[in-house]
């Protein structure tokens, strides 16, 4: 943490600023000062050594001996060099090689939808001239009718502002064009001060967002390769809206390293790293994938001219999202989630907090803009 913050990370507080409770913070910086920091760090770490530009190009096997599941016990690179290895780690992200080396050997989890789905995200960075922030939204994150909106304050000054929509809302592509991005950016009452408070110094970053995944090795209670682990993206993706990724690498970092200090077994090894990975995460996982295949059906019906009609566990949800800035205990819940500090179904299991929310949200209007205003606005 003190790498990064030397590099110019920001603290900042989900709640208040006043707080004592430093549950809440958070440190954010954009991800080549991150990258930087830690990479310096590894760089003068003692017993590692870091090849950068060589890619892995195969995975080193053999029978176990015991007629159980192969072993991994190294890579082969790019460059043709063998690289034994008694654990390997793919930390590779959302699209890593590992995958397709282990084949059939490997179980993913997806969300099973078609490519034309998704959440595309539209990103600009701004700084002040004089390199302070401005006030925080009371929320960083707000769902509105088809477009939700992100701000984030990140490293030495700067801060960014996205737009996140549906890859199935073909009128929102033209977010991409700065214009349009700004206009559309000035319909959000959350966004309005952080607009006007600097200058860009983007232009308007697209991104296609991942699907939530979810890979693994273990099959029936049992893993079909040992020798081999993943962590970070390449362990699960969720919803970047979220910010959840790096932390849930973090933990998944510190869960490693207590199942390689108590296992010697490779299989148990395994076992007890997924085991643990799963009773920590999979919740918050399990929560992306529900809340993305909601919120894209949401949006495909207004698409559509229609409704949606989601479940009672979506119309909580909902509720929970609506009335999270009117009751101190529905905050205190969102806040947990969001920060990892209590599992979903947990936190709005407590007394009254589901049903004060959807009481408090049954009188609230909608946030604007409509999807009217929105395409009026594309459009001019």
């Amino acid at each position: 943490m003190a790498a990064i913050e030397a590099a110019g990370g920001h603290r900042w507080h989900l709640l208040s600023r006043d707080t004592l409770d430093d549950r809440y913070e958070f440190l954010s910086a954009r991800r080549q000062v991150l990258e930087s920091a830690l990479t310096g760090l590894a760089d003068r770490a003692p017993h590692v050594e870091v090849q950068r530009g060589v890619g892995v190009s195969g995975l080193l096997t053999r029978d176990s001996g015991t007629g159980g599941a192969p072993l991994v016990h190294g890579v082969t690179t790019d460059c043709g060099e063998r690289l034994e290895a008694g654990l390997v780690v793919d930390a590779g992200g959302g699209g890593s090689p590992v995958g397709a080396m282990l084949g059939d050997l490997q179980h993913v989890t997806d969300t099973a939808l078609p490519p034309d789905a998704g959440f595309d995200f539209y990103t600009r960075y701004f700084r002040s001239p004089d390199g302070t922030l401005p006030p925080r939204p009371a929320w960083p994150l707000e769902h509105y009718d088809s477009v939700s909106t992100l701000a984030l304050p990140s490293d030495n000054g700067a801060w960014s502002l996205t737009l996140v929509v549906s890859r199935r809302d073909w009128v929102m592509r033209s977010l991409y064009e700065e214009h349009v991005w700004d206009r559309t950016a000035a319909l959000f009452p959350a966004l309005t001060e952080w607009v006007g408070y600097g200058r860009p110094v983007t232009g308007v970053l697209a991104t296609a967002g991942p699907g939530t995944r979810r890979r693994s090795v273990v099959r029936g209670g049992r893993p079909s390769v040992t020798g081999l682990v993943s962590v970070g993206d390449a362990w699960g993706t969720t919803n970047p809206e979220f910010c959840q990724g790096l932390s849930m690498a973090l933990i998944q970092a510190e869960l490693l390293c207590e199942a390689v200090r108590a296992e010697r077994d490779p299989a148990r090894l395994v076992l007890a790293y997924e085991s643990a990975a799963q009773e920590a995460l999979g919740p918050f996982y399990a929560t992306s994938r529900f809340w993305e295949q909601n919120r894209l059906a949401e949006i495909y019906a207004a698409i559509r001219g229609r409704r949606f009609h989601g479940g009672p566990d979506w119309t909580a949800v909902m509720a929970m999202e609506a009335a999270k800035l009117a009751d101190p205990d529905v905050l205190t819940a969102i806040s947990d989630i969001g920060s990892m500090l209590a599992a979903p179904v947990e936190a709005m299991s407590r007394p009254e907090v589901v049903s004060k929310a959807l009481s408090l949200a049954a009188g609230s209007p909608a946030p604007a803009p409509t999807r009217a205003t929105l395409l009026s606005t594309l459009s001019r």
